[in-house]
């Protein structure tokens, strides 16, 4: 089956090479993604890294949409790396949290963000958490407000859209242009629990594939045009456990995927 949407693996798919992205983009080009999302991992990212995930990408034509994560807080946070790093692999968006305290303090700091991005056509895409300080659209949306940038987003990953009790009804009023691309997944009606920890669990281990859970998987994807990128982002400590075999996994979540998409 082949599908007019771009979809593209998160690199939290396979966790195990989140020390090796090279060999991740390699992955997902073998398998049969058209696009692919590359981990930072501020301690052992070089030029060399750079390099080897380049000369992949360049050899399969794979894209990138998103590299992944710049954590804003009060110690020093990655983003000028990291925002370097995205622009030497041709990543189209970079992904935000923040644990900072007031609305504002984020706003400022995405606004630097978005000025440093802007010259390698990046998007600077703020994700909201239940679990961090910006916990649904409506708190996203407001921080978003304060800046001012052409190149400021929204991520919307649906687990987090329904954790964090935000509506379908909320993301069709916004404007689609905050939404440069979209983390898609599916997942059981409730988590084990709705602490900080059980919500963390959730997101990290018990993701399924879109259609096999009961998140409105469907309904989701259709509130977005063709044209938008999807990351799938299914974080499984079944998927990791029953498919050891990383182009196995990665092949598995692909097909099961398009299987979920309309035809």
């Amino acid at each position: 089956m082949t599908t007019s949407r771009l979809l593209s693996l998160a690199a939290g798919v396979i966790p195990e090479l989140m020390l090796n992205p090279a060999k991740f983009v390699e992955i997902t080009a073998k398998t049969g993604w058209q696009a692919s999302g590359v981990w930072f991992d501020p301690e052992s990212w070089t030029a060399s890294t750079a390099r080897k995930v380049k000369k992949r990408i360049d050899d399969t034509g794979i894209e990138i949409v998103d590299m992944e994560v710049v954590r804003l807080g009060k110690g020093n946070d990655n983003g000028k790396i990291l925002i370097n790093a995205a622009y030497e692999v041709g990543a189209s968006n970079i992904l935000v949290v923040s644990s900072l305290d007031s609305p504002q303090e984020t706003a400022d700091r995405i606004s630097q963000l978005c000025s440093q991005a802007e010259e390698g056509n990046i998007c600077v895409c703020l994700e909201f958490m239940k679990f961090t300080n910006v916990k649904n659209l409506s708190d996203a949306l407001e921080i978003v407000g304060l800046v001012d940038a052409p190149n400021v987003g929204i991520l919307l990953d649906l687990l987090h859209v329904v954790r964090s009790k935000t509506s379908f009804n909320e993301i069709r009023a916004c404007d689609p242009k905050l939404f440069p691309y979209v983390q898609w997944c599916d997942g059981t009606a409730d988590p084990t629990g709705w602490s900080n920890t059980d919500l963390v669990r959730d997101a990290l281990d018990d993701r399924l594939i879109p259609s096999q859970g009961e998140l409105n998987a469907a309904e989701f994807e259709s509130l977005f045009d063709e044209k938008i990128p999807f990351s799938i982002e299914v974080r499984s400590k079944t998927l990791r456990e029953n498919f050891p075999d990383f182009s196995e996994r990665s092949k598995y979540v692909l097909d099961h995927t398009l299987a979920a998409l309309p035809i």
